[in-house]
């Protein structure tokens, strides 16, 4: 195995939806689950900000722990998950393309051993991921 591995890639989805609807989602960790299949629920261990622990509960029961290392309003968050000696980064950021519209990139970035692997499990779901919260801010928005 080579600890020096590492591995990266990025999805994105243009959202009909403005940069303070889109934030207001992500900053809203309890109602994750209403937009991401992937989440059963979360516990966050503090406010949504830098230097918070969050433990997010998978369909099938897992549990992962992860550090926000970075948020920035309206722009971007990026959360760390560590498995074994592998340090994976995930951020999450907007881009505002005109007044009522963003481009939402997920990007992960993975170091370890077992990089691409474990990478391209994490990505697997960023489009429907995508797909469940433009449709969550967009009804957010008509509700």
């Amino acid at each position: 195995m080579n600890d020096a591995a590492s591995w990266s890639r990025s999805y994105h989805r243009d959202i009909a939806a403005t940069a303070q609807a889109i934030w207001r989602a992500w900053a809203d960790p309890a109602n994750w689950k209403r937009w991401n299949e992937g989440v059963r629920s979360i516990r966050m261990e503090g406010d949504f900000g830098a230097g918070t622990w969050f433990a997010m509960e998978l369909p099938d029961g897992e549990i992962i722990r992860s550090l926000l290392v970075e948020v920035a309003d309206e722009r971007r968050f990026v959360d760390e998950t560590r498995i074994g000696e592998t340090v994976v980064h995930v951020e999450h950021h907007i881009e505002r393309l005109n007044g009522e519209a963003c481009r939402v990139v997920y990007a992960v970035e993975v170091h370890g051993s077992d990089a691409r692997e474990i990478g391209e499990a994490v990505r697997a779901d960023f489009p429907a991921v995508l797909a469940g919260l433009n449709r969550y801010v967009g009804e957010s928005a008509a509700g």
